[in-house]
């Protein structure tokens, strides 16, 4: 029998949401999905079941999830870097697409390998490389912007 990633999926809910109440909801939920899906087919894959069980559960809730505005307290458990800004994270929770961010957060950060994420989400492994490009370049560009004042390099100083 296959173990499910409770922290896993607690971890993709929290870093898609950044808000505690809501990701220990959606992950109990998909926590049970889960459970019954490997319960019918015990020969799935872990990471392939937990890919598509959050997905389900993210598509089921869209409404209630609102990217980019958390609500979480550093008290409440949830333990981050001291110096960690998640300011780009929260814009590009913004700005992206669904499908780039939720493939992001598979990929970059729970470490679920491209063809695990492609059966979960029925997708081919170029449909979803596709995808992590994208949002790499955007959250890169967030994270790093480009100046766009005019440089002075060459101009004469006084």
């Amino acid at each position: 029998m296959i173990q499910i990633d409770v922290r896993a999926i607690t971890l993709f809910f929290f870093y898609a949401t950044l808000d505690e109440k809501r990701a220990i909801e959606a992950a109990s939920e998909a926590f049970e999905q889960a459970r019954k899906k490997v319960s019918k087919n015990p020969q799935l894959k872990s990471e392939v079941v937990l890919v598509s069980v959050t997905k389900q559960v993210w598509e089921n809730n869209s409404g209630r999830f609102l990217r980019g505005r958390p609500n979480y307290s550093s008290e409440s458990g949830w333990l981050l870097p001291d110096k960690l800004d998640l300011g780009a994270w929260k814009e590009f929770q913004k700005v992206s697409q669904e499908d780039e961010f939720l493939c992001l957060i598979w990929s970059k950060i729970l470490k679920i390998s491209d063809e695990d994420i492609s059966l979960g989400l029925g997708v081919s492994v170029g449909t979803l490389r596709y995808r992590i490009g994208r949002a790499l370049r955007k959250l890169g560009a967030l994270s790093n912007p480009v100046s766009t004042k005019p440089s002075l390099a060459g101009v004469p100083r006084p």
